[in-house]
């Protein structure tokens, strides 16, 4: 049976699914080995995955260190909340449905996890070598929460990655997709983040590979606001079927999933009428 709690001012959760390992206090058993739940997460938290949580915590994603205790969270709208259930079923965790309340909130239902103790730090290690926005927060919580120094200091754990799985992640989480028509179709990829120093590594990145792209900053309605900017990819459905040909395989949200999916369609049959054009003269 679902247990209905409120757990701050104006919201309700309820748990929808319910971890049967969430009071750990240790990873090993008797003779050192890993306990059978982190055996299975090293089974099934494949590198793929670990780039994508890593875009996907950084966007969407809050790690808190409070009193001694390492707390990693994502809660994603319930229409979107993939991600949150493929977590909770690779380190058997708790969901819980939160709506909120009061007469004028329109904020639709979320679904929400929260990892603690050695399944937070077990998560963040894994992802830490493939974090950019919050890297540094996670190596400093990490630290607080038992993990040696040394283990920072190898190349492949401090040396910043990028890699499309990463871009799904957090496009998944900061990005928007569109395919509009007016008149004519056009079509909209951006990320958007307070955080210029992350989106320019992207930027940087991207350049690499052959698109072209560009940052703004865009005006907040509030002066005390941080500043705001949106990367976004400069071009028509060519350059952005580029990109959802190489994002695809690792997206997870259905949206995003149908927007890439008709944006790469389009260009096929533009590509298509192009080609019997030049046939025809």
């Amino acid at each position: 049976m679902f247990t209905e709690i409120t757990k701050e001012r104006g919201s309700k959760n309820k748990i929808i699914k319910l971890g049967t390992t969430n009071r750990l206090t240790k990873m090993t058993d008797e003779k050192g080995e890993l306990l059978p739940i982190f055996k299975e997460i090293k089974t099934n938290f494949s590198v793929d995955l670990k780039k994508y949580y890593a875009g996907m915590i950084d966007g969407d994603g809050r790690i808190i260190f409070n009193k001694k205790r390492l707390v990693c969270a994502l809660e994603l709208t319930e229409n979107a909340a993939f991600p949150v259930i493929e977590l909770s079923n690779i380190f058997d965790l708790t969901i819980s449905r939160r709506v909120r309340t009061g007469k004028n909130n329109k904020t639709k239902p979320t679904l929400m996890i929260n990892m603690y103790g050695f399944k937070a730090k077990w998560f963040l290690i894994n992802i830490y070598p493939y974090l950019l926005e919050k890297k540094e927060k996670c190596k400093t919580f990490l630290i607080s929460a038992g993990c040696p120094e040394h283990f920072f200091e190898d190349p492949f754990m401090e040396y910043r990655k990028f890699s499309y799985e990463y871009l799904a992640g957090y496009t998944d989480a900061e990005g928007c997709i569109g395919m509009y028509k007016y008149k004519a179709y056009s079509f909209h990829y951006s990320l958007g983040s307070t955080d210029f120093k992350q989106l320019s590594f992207i930027l940087e990145n991207l350049k690499k590979n052959g698109f072209k792209v560009k940052i703004n900053l865009q005006k907040r309605e509030k002066d005390n606001c941080k500043p705001f900017y949106q990367l976004t990819v400069i071009g028509g459905h060519k350059d952005r079927a580029k990109l959802y040909n190489k994002l695809l395989p690792f997206i997870k949200i259905k949206h995003k999933i149908e927007g890439m999916k008709n944006t790469i369609k389009y260009n096929e049959i533009s590509n298509m009428i192009d080609r019997r054009k030049n046939e025809m003269e």
